[in-house]
């Protein structure tokens, strides 16, 4: 078969594929009512568009397996490990999106998941820091990429269309040279599986885009599980803080809104519209130019990421939160004011 049918087979298969298991799951699947709060449709819409996500990807990996794009190994190891802990956090979701679920009891089988992960997944070893903490901090980190694309995932396109670009940023720094996604070198098995889940986020957004099926928290629970551990092999191959670049769209919203609400005695467990995105929805914006806010701005971390040396990374971590948390407050006391002024 010519190389170049084989790449092109590679990079729209999971495309097509994950855009006609989302057609089944917005005709078998379930409905996302409106609340008249955080909700922003005005019907009942498709949802668990995550479970055709998760599917695309595993189906497409065991494919590559077979035909020898993948290692043997690649189950068994580091890649395989963060694939199943995405799917368990996936079925978290669904059972959450079919039968409503505690925040606790959710929260308590999320830090199983993040947990496992951390003890039997990729291991950071940081210099003078003992192999327990080290584990300990990736089980935090992987909790917080669980919650923070739960979070961000209020607007179309937005949280996962983010986090297709941060799994190929990721793809990217995994390779043996920035800049050429698929000449893997440094984690093949971890770089094909955060390809895949990207390509499979875009047959999504297919759907999601106009607004015809949502990711759920099957999506937003699962691909934040896959980034987690995909980050942390980042973090192996490079720095923490070149990991924490690739996130910061999100980390910066999602810890700063916490502050704020916590900072003003409110809770911080309950659904809310008080999210930087939600503020633009609120005044009128529509879902794709502030889903693009987003892309843009995970396309900047993923340049800034790759390209940054690692002894540099701490200090371009350190600016770039610096300069979204100033954006931040900048819109919160302008258009957030605003808001609360006009009641909405």
């Amino acid at each position: 078969m010519s190389p170049h049918l084989v790449i092109l087979i590679r990079l729209i298969g999971p495309v097509l594929l994950s855009a006609a298991l989302c057609a089944l799951v917005m005709r078998f699947g379930i409905k996302d009512a409106p609340d008249g709060g955080r909700k922003t449709q005005a019907a009942p819409v498709p949802n668990a568009g995550g479970v055709a996500i998760l599917l695309t990807t595993v189906l497409s990996c065991w494919i590559a397996a077979r035909s020898g794009f993948m290692s043997d190994r690649w189950t068994a190891d580091g890649a395989g490990l963060i694939l199943a802990a995405s799917m368990l956090a996936g079925v978290i979701g669904l059972v959450d999106d079919m039968f409503g679920m505690a925040a606790k009891v959710k929260l308590g089988l999320l830090l199983l998941v993040s947990g496992g992960l951390a003890a039997f997944g990729p291991q950071l070893q940081v210099p003078g820091l003992p192999a327990l903490l080290a584990m300990t901090g990736v089980g935090l980190w992987i909790l917080i990429t669980i919650n923070a694309v739960n979070f961000m995932d209020g607007s179309n396109g937005l949280a996962l269309g983010s986090s297709a670009i941060m799994l190929l940023g990721a793809a990217d720094i995994l390779t043996a040279q920035p800049g050429t996604l698929w000449a893997f070198a440094r984690d093949p098995d971890t770089a094909f599986v955060a390809g895949t889940a990207a390509l499979a986020i875009f047959g999504f957004l297919a759907w999601n885009l106009p607004g015809r099926l949502y990711a759920g928290d099957s999506g937003a629970l699962g691909i934040g599980a896959l980034f987690g551990g995909v980050s942390t092999v980042v973090a192996q191959v490079t720095t923490v803080w070149t990991a924490a670049i690739l996130f910061l769209p999100f980390l910066v919203d999602v810890m700063l809104t916490i502050f704020w609400r916590a900072s003003r005695g409110r809770s911080v467990m309950t659904a809310h519209r008080e999210h930087a995105y939600q503020l633009f929805l609120r005044a009128g914006w529509n879902h794709l130019p502030v889903a693009m806010i987003w892309w843009a701005l995970s396309m900047g971390c993923w340049v800034a990421a790759a390209h940054t040396p690692d002894h540099l990374a701490p200090w371009v971590f350190q600016g770039l939160a610096v300069a979204g948390s100033g954006l931040w407050l900048v819109q919160r006391l302008t258009l957030g004011r605003r808001l609360i002024a006009e009641g909405r």
